[in-house]
């Protein structure tokens, strides 16, 4: 693919992942989709949350029917990333009942326990190898996120976070990551520069990390994604919603010091990717005043390789959660938002460039393109 021959607004729209439309009426969900195409779209994250009303009855997922609409995608459009929340466990997992991994925290504590990992190993390669089966070829996993000493905070709700010890964090999201990308799965390793010492969900708040002052003397999470960077070689960096010592101001999807950070310290070549940008952390960032989601969307494009989106929220007057919007009209409406903020140099073309140059990089790796 020739970039100089691709068109601006084209290289902007590779730049977005959007979840499939929250509905059942597979014809409905595919005329959606194809004027997503027609658009250039980057990439469709399956389902919202590892939930995917489409292909799951009673919260087991149809892995024949998935694979069925996986292979429709792909007629549509070979190049797509195809992205899910695959983490394990009973959270964040379109395969749950489905194909056996259970939460992260179970693996960690068996470790801790014996130093064993034949059961995580074993679980783990059968998982990776019936979502490579069904066409999946990128995940939001996993999670390298350190739990707060005695395995507390947010993180460890449902046992997303393997530990609250650096060296099982490490060991098993290694193994994952690596498996992973032996079938040409795009891992990425979340939420940099770490939710763990958070107590507070950011799917609904905005907050700063407790242990802000340790930042900068090597604290678990930096050894943690510095890890899965430097010896494991992870694609993906997702960034999450949280404020740090690296920048108190800007939560860290929106942040340009948390960006030159993860590349100039940590030699992070891959693909920067936001958490998803209508968590209701960012509504409280902005008090309200991005209800269509253009600042934000602005502001990640100028620090971020790849924009996951799904669906605008509406919020009640005292600020919580009243409805998702349903319109499908968004991604259009934010493409061109980004292209305008583009052509109003607000936003560098050669940061387009660099982003739309990454993601063709990784997607002939993986014979996309």
């Amino acid at each position: 693919m020739n970039s100089s021959k691709v068109s601006l607004k084209r290289k902007i729209a590779q730049m977005f992942i959007v979840a499939t439309p929250p509905i059942k009426n597979q014809k409905k969900i595919f005329k959606i989709i194809e004027s997503y195409v027609d658009l250039g779209i980057g990439g469709l994250m399956l389902g919202i949350g590892g939930r995917f009303k489409f292909v799951q009855k009673q919260g087991v997922a149809d892995i024949k029917k998935l694979q069925k609409f996986v292979f429709k995608l792909k007629k549509l459009d070979q190049s797509l990333f195809l992205a899910i929340d695959g983490e394990g466990g009973y959270d964040f997992n379109l395969f749950e009942n489905a194909v056996p991994l259970k939460p992260s925290r179970e693996y960690g504590l068996r470790f801790e326990k014996d130093g064993s990992t034949k059961e995580f190993e074993r679980d783990v390669k059968n998982y990776f190898k019936i979502i490579s089966w069904c066409g999946v070829n990128m995940n939001f996993a996993p999670v390298i996120d350190v739990a707060q000493k005695g395995y507390n905070g947010y993180i460890s709700i449902s046992g997303r976070s393997y530990s609250d010890k650096l060296k099982v964090v490490n060991v098993l999201s290694s193994i994952f990551i690596k498996e992973m990308q032996k079938n040409n799965i795009v891992a990425v390793g979340k939420h940099f520069p770490g939710y763990g010492p958070l107590d507070e969900n950011p799917h609904f708040h905005l907050r700063i990390q407790k242990n802000i002052a340790d930042f900068e003397n090597n604290n678990l999470t930096k050894s943690t994604f510095s890890n899965a960077i430097k010896k494991d070689k992870v694609i993906g960096i997702m960034k999450g919603h949280v404020l740090s010592a690296l920048d108190s101001k800007f939560p860290a999807t929106l942040s340009l010091d948390i960006e030159n950070y993860l590349r100039k310290n940590l030699n992070f070549n891959g693909l920067s990717i936001t958490d998803e940008l209508f968590m209701m952390a960012l509504s409280e960032h902005y008090s309200k005043r991005d209800k269509d989601g253009i600042k934000r969307i602005v502001d990640a494009a100028k620090c971020n390789d790849i924009l996951l989106i799904s669906y605008p929220k509406e919020q009640d007057t005292n600020g919580r959660l009243k409805k998702v919007v349903r319109k499908h009209d968004h991604f259009q409406r934010l493409l061109n938002a980004v292209y305008d903020a583009v052509l109003k140099g607000q936003i560098p073309e050669e940061k387009i460039n660099e982003s739309y140059e990454k993601i063709i990089k990784y997607k002939k790796l993986l014979k996309l393109v």
